[in-house]
């Protein structure tokens, strides 16, 4: 039988999933369609959503080994719940950077959490976690069908504020685990932001590839709509699209654990996969190719989640874990946050597919430069 805390967990990320997956890609449209942003003031959107990312996971994982990592997780799904009620009152891009970078604050705090509280359950982390994803996408699968319905009848306004009430029950699941989390607290240990860099260094090799990772979710996440809604997708069909992405994404993560035990090779295959749904982005915006992308991209992403955190957290104890996946999550949040500000950048300078050649480039190259030295990690 399924432990109980796992179950409020899976539960709580599903509809976390939902809540995200409902407004999320639709955001950048809404900041193109209503506040007429520029594809620059889209990517620093993506990055004010992401920035908090790039650091606060450190702090959080230090928090994690300290405090109760369910109240961690509920204080994050507050923060989320509130701003994207706050969206639905946003005119400019400031008020959407501002609003967006609580956003970021928010997952800074639910995913560690969440994740740690995972990994620390059972003896085998990879399928845990698997699991775990497996609830949150599902539910960011639905959530774009549901956005979209929400859309169509209602707009962009209301979308924000309906989908903030869908939060408030993964609020209430995660509040009940509150209660059921038993952390073991090391006091010999030294917490500092010192020991979170040494953590990082000693898994340079992975954490390169998982910044290439998290860059590309970024650039798929917070650029993606805005720039296939430009080439005449409408936003019914953006939300199809990212619900075909969220159901290869789960089904993939029913067999990721399964590849454990051949990380590098599946890694590499990851990545070069990412590499060509970037190219076909570039050259051929049509709804059954954008749709064979996002098969594409689902099954790298959902591969290598489960698969990198597996090699950043082997072997370590349960009172260590929450450094060890905050720094794991400050380095995907680096790749998070610069993805979709060069990519900003890149589109606004050059055009708008230019940022989906260059990450093809950069993944057909990485793994060649990488797989030597991937077998250290």
């Amino acid at each position: 039988m399924m432990n109980k805390l796992l179950l409020l967990i899976f539960f709580a990320a599903l509809f976390v999933g939902i809540a995200y997956g409902s407004h999320a890609p639709l955001v950048p449209v809404f900041a193109r369609e209503e506040i007429n942003a520029t594809y620059l003031e889209i990517g620093a959107i993506g990055m004010a959503n992401y920035f908090p990312y790039m650091f606060m996971p450190a702090l959080v994982g230090i928090l994690l080994d300290k405090f109760n990592r369910g109240l961690i997780m509920s204080i994050g799904i507050a923060i989320s719940a509130s701003s994207i009620f706050l969206l639905s009152l946003s005119n400019t891009v400031i008020d959407v950077m501002i609003i967006r970078s609580f956003a970021g604050l928010a997952h800074a705090f639910f995913w560690p959490a969440a994740t740690s509280i995972v990994t620390s359950i059972g003896n085998n982390a990879v399928k845990s976690v698997s699991r775990y994803t497996m609830f949150w996408v599902g539910g960011y699968m639905i959530g774009p069908l549901i956005g979209s319905l929400l859309f169509e009848n209602f707009g962009f306004r209301l979308l924000f504020q309906y989908t903030s009430f869908i939060m408030l029950i993964a609020l209430a699941l995660a509040s009940i685990s509150i209660m059921k989390v038993k952390n073991r607290y090391s006091k010999k240990e030294e917490y500092s932001f010192k020991s979170m860099i040494m953590i990082m260094k000693s898994k340079i090799r992975v954490y390169i590839l998982v910044m290439y990772y998290s860059a590309s979710f970024g650039i798929v996440l917070a650029v993606l709509p805005a720039y296939i809604k430009e080439n005449g997708i409408n936003e019914f069909n953006i939300g199809v699209l990212f619900f075909i992405f969220g159901l290869a994404r789960l089904i993939t993560l029913f067999f990721t654990h399964k590849f454990a035990d051949k990380a590098i090779l599946i890694i590499v295959i990851a990545t070069i996969l990412i590499a060509f749904s970037m190219l076909i982005v570039y050259a051929l915006v049509e709804f059954n190719l954008i749709a064979f992308a996002l098969i594409m991209f689902g099954f790298a992403f959902s591969i290598y989640f489960p698969i990198t955190l597996g090699i950043a957290t082997k072997n370590v104890s349960n009172d260590m874990l929450g450094r060890y996946v905050g720094s794991y999550e400050t380095v995907f949040g680096i790749g998070w946050t610069t993805g979709p500000v060069v990519a900003g950048v890149l589109a606004d300078i050059f055009t708008s597919s230019t940022p989906y050649l260059i990450m093809f480039i950069i993944g057909i190259i990485l793994p060649i430069i990488m797989l030597r030295r991937f077998n250290s990690e």
